[in-house]
């Protein structure tokens, strides 16, 4: 174990030669001034005013005066106590525990304890608001509680042999044996029970943790027996007795006094100063510290502790200087400069020796500037500044040191986090970087090199990284997925694109290039384009157009997503169909079906809907001139396909785009179907001919097409029953429409349709005019093929007439109901007396004044009826 020399303390002789014999020493404090306690063998207690006088050079100097003698007993003084917040003296002496009033000490009125009787030892747990005592009294302990006057007892404790020495704190007291010693929990009263062979004595450190004393040797141990600290306490000789005054630990040996700093958990270094003053047996810490032998007294006078830092500070000793200045409770001016200058030379004294971790942990404390840790590693920084840079040492190839690397970037994490703001270093003018530029470049070098899966977590988040310094380390290191999130994250759209088309097969550069980046980039696909195009809104349309164009032609299908994925800033229609149409024509159909039919808000343009209805025709006449007709070669091996067939009839693709053009011309509200009649053939595409005929109200027309062109009846009553409108003029006599189309066809070549009219007339009779359909039939028509319908005409009018007649009747009976209550109503009596007052205004009616009669039988004058707020009186 390292062992390190310190001065922490200046001793000075109070008495050389004493005129009897010492045996223990206090000290008391009382209105300000100090007194010396000394009892001795002869059983007297002398006390002594100490006067303390600061000299030149700043040092205290004590001098001792004689107060009084007090003979307490004819036996030594063994121990003795004081109590300064209650100025009592407790005493042991040949036995006997003694409590004395130090404001007026008079030996004949101390209180002897009777329980304590026999005492060879004890012990004392003062605190601030809390004392207890506990006596060793042959095989047991007593112990006593403080009320503020006197010592009480509270219980016993029987122990297996005669105590050796005690100390007592909190609820802890340790007894020590000659080969063990006990724990004992005051509150429960449970013992925990160690072996020790050759155990001195213990003494606390703090609540819950002491010293025990083996020979040259004190371990930490807790209040559970176990022990806490890897390392001990070395001494140069066997302690007699030890005190703790933080942050030193004094320890009486035979023929010196050792002071050691009690060494921090972490570092088992030994800093110590030995003073020659032999023979000592007593020492007192509670205020000053004192120590005698038998014959004289020493004030051991603790040095300034600036003095005792700067002396660890010259050792090297920083983390000892650190915690000296942090647990002092001197006031020192400029403790914080002095800190941070320490903390900066531990961190550069413990980077040296490769301490890294313990390193940082002090850089990033001191709030040292950034550029200067950076420095350290100058593998990492731009060139140029490398050459402007130096440093106190250099440690070899650290740039590649696993374990130095991750220290580093602790240290940039937690100086990003916490956002220090620090003034730009004088280094870094005209240097091309700020110093958030410089941390967060050398931070991605630090990922490059040590944990390159952390890089697109990093470029995700805000950064600041210098763009040439960074795009520079990346392609050397041939990151080139991670080269593309850092242009995305700098809004390097294009750069970033250009990339991907390279390395994704898109060209956009030299071949040479294109070629190195494919061994490298493999698993970069047009995938990854059209993925970083689709995550750009309005305001970089013209980067995704220019982009998109070799990802449509390569995969048009995926590439579609680039326009119709969902944005918080949609592409603009205007923009993207002229797009597709020069670049991908065959994806227009499906983007302007994306648009209409989004659900959540659909396209609306006329324009839109009439592009995509000439989508739909295009390729649907494309998809016919590739078919077979009827007057193509017979040595086709497909059937000739007949033009005017019906949607159902058609196979394949082309009754696919039928079908939808079919529900778009039915569904779609917006387009113009005045453009679209003339684009359509007139000897072909009958059903869509005739929705388009239907939209602009011309339903003869429409009914002519599913009668005589499909001859499919069916679908010309459908045609009615979704356009009929009773209250509409132009939809009243839809059916009668269908009816003349049956009955005069307007080709003289075509044959009148009589049976459908007939099925018509006998279906739809309620929603025909008669008379109209009566005219229409032709003179030769059978009257036995009209009787049904006639049937069902004279029984529809006749069962109206009926319940017509019904209706009648019961408005007649309800009529003569309401006279019949009227009539009662009008032969009620209001009588007028100069008494009755009117519930509205409370006055009575005067002569002839107009009044109205309630039905309830109370009258109202008439002239509030025209008034608004009293209108629910007439009702």
């Amino acid at each position: 174990m390292n062992k390190v020399d310190m001065n922490a303390f200046v001793s000075q002789n109070l008495f050389d030669k004493f005129p009897q014999r010492i045996e223990c020493i206090e000290q008391w404090e009382y209105k300000g001034k100090k007194h010396l306690f000394v009892g001795t063998t002869e059983g007297h207690v002398l006390v002594y005013d100490i006067m303390e006088k600061e000299n030149q050079h700043g040092n205290i100097q004590v001098s001792v005066q004689i107060r009084d003698t007090k003979l307490v007993s004819k036996k030594p003084i063994t121990q003795m106590s004081i109590f300064d917040d209650y100025n009592k003296l407790l005493v042991l002496t040949d036995g006997d525990l003694k409590v004395y009033d130090l404001i007026q000490f008079d030996v004949t009125t101390g209180i002897t304890l009777l329980k304590a009787k026999g005492c060879s030892t004890y012990a004392v747990s003062y605190q601030p608001g809390s004392l207890s005592l506990v006596a060793a009294v042959k095989k047991k302990l007593v112990l006593y509680g403080w009320d503020g006057s006197d010592f009480y007892e509270i219980k016993e404790f029987n122990m297996p042999d005669i105590a050796k020495h005690i100390d007592y704190r909190g609820n802890f007291i340790i007894v020590c044996f000659k080969k063990v010693y006990n724990i004992i929990n005051t509150q429960d009263g449970s013992v925990i029970n160690v072996d020790a062979d050759k155990l001195t004595f213990t003494t606390f450190l703090q609540d819950n943790e002491f010293l025990m004393v083996k020979g040259t040797m004190s371990f930490f141990i807790n209040t559970s027996g176990n022990p806490v600290r890897r390392h001990s306490i070395t001494w140069q000789d066997s302690p007699s007795s030890m005190s703790i005054y933080q942050p030193f630990a004094i320890s009486i040996e035979p023929r010196l006094v050792e002071v050691q700093i009690l060494p921090d958990p972490n570092d088992p270094k030994t800093i110590s100063q030995s003073m020659f003053l032999p023979a000592c047996k007593s020492i007192s810490s509670k205020n000053d510290i004192y120590v005698s032998s038998a014959t004289s007294i020493w004030r051991l006078q603790p040095l300034p502790i600036l003095e005792l830092v700067d002396q660890m500070v010259s050792k090297q000793e920083y983390e000892t200087a650190i915690n000296l200045l942090q647990t002092s409770k001197e006031i020192i001016p400029g403790i914080k400069e002095k800190l941070i200058k320490i903390k900066t030379s531990a961190a550069y004294h413990l980077f040296s020796k490769e301490q890294f971790q313990t390193a940082m942990g002090y850089f990033i404390s001191a709030q040292v500037d950034p550029l200067k840790i950076i420095s350290l590693y100058p593998g990492l920084l731009p060139a140029h500044l490398q050459e402007k840079l130096s440093t106190p040492f250099n440690i070899r190839d650290i740039e590649n040191n696993p374990k130095a690397l991750p220290e580093l970037e602790h240290y940039l994490v937690e100086f990003r986090k916490n956002k220090i703001e620090y003034s730009s270093p004088p280094e870094l003018l005209n240097s091309g970087y700020t110093l958030q530029e410089l941390v967060d470049t050398t931070l991605l070098k630090v990922y490059i090199k040590h944990k390159a899966s952390l890089i697109p977590h990093f470029f995700h988040l805000k950064n600041h990284c210098h763009i040439e310094e960074s795009e520079r380390v990346l392609l050397e290191e041939k990151k080139l997925s991670e080269l593309i999130l850092f242009y995305k994250s700098k809004d390097l759209h294009r750069k970033a694109l250009t990339l991907l088309a390279k390395s994704g097969g898109g060209g956009g550069g030299n071949n040479n290039n294109s070629n190195n980046n494919s061994n490298n980039n493999s698993n970069i696909s047009p995938i990854d384009t059209i993925s970083y195009l689709s995550q750009l809104g309005e305001k970089h349309i013209s980067i995704i157009l220019e982009h998109s164009k070799w990802v449509l032609q390569k995969c048009p299908e995926d590439a579609l997503k680039i326009f119709t994925i969902d944005r918080k800033d949609p592409l603009s229609p205007d923009d993207v169909i002229p797009h597709l149409k020069q670049c991908a024509p065959s994806l227009l159909r499906p983007y302007l079906e994306h648009i209409i039919n989004d659900p959540i808000s659909p396209n609306r343009n006329p324009e839109f809907h009439n592009q995509l209805i000439f989508e739909y025709l295009g390729s649907i006449l494309n998809l016919i001139e590739k078919l077979p007709s009827s007057s193509s070669s017979s040595s086709s091996s497909s059937s000739p396909r007949k033009p005017g067939l019906s949607v159902g009839l058609e196979s394949g693709e082309l009754g696919e785009i039928r079908t939808k053009i079919i529900v778009f011309l039915e569904s779609s509200k917006y387009y113009l179907p005045e453009k679209m009649l003339s684009r359509f053939p007139s000897d072909d595409l009958y059903e869509e001919r005739a929705i388009l005929l239907s939209k602009i109200g011309r339903h003869e027309q429409a009914l002519a097409i599913y009668a005589h062109k499909l001859k499919n009846y069916t679908m010309a009553e459908e045609y009615c029953d979704r356009h009929y409108n009773k209250d509409s003029e132009e939809s009243r006599d839809v059916y009668l429409s269908l009816l003349n189309v049956y009955l005069k066809p307007t080709d003289p070549k075509t044959s009148p349709l009589l049976k459908p009219a007939l099925d018509l007339l006998n279906k739809h009779y309620r929603s025909i005019n008669t008379p109209k359909a009566l005219s229409l039939l032709p003179l030769n028509t059978p009257i036995d093929q009209l009787y049904p319908f006639f049937e069902s005409v004279i029984r529809d009018n006749t069962k109206t007439k009926r319940d017509n007649q019904i209706v009648k009747n019961l408005f007649k009976s309800e009529n003569f109901k309401i006279k019949d209550e009227l009539s009662q109503l009008k032969t009620g009596v209001i009588k007028i007396t100069e008494d009755l007052t009117c519930p509205i205004c409370n006055k009575i009616f005067l002569g002839t004044q107009a009044f109205v009669a309630r039905p309830d039988g109370t009258a109202l004058h008439y002239h509030h009826k025209n008034d608004k707020q009293h209108q629910s009186w007439f009702e």
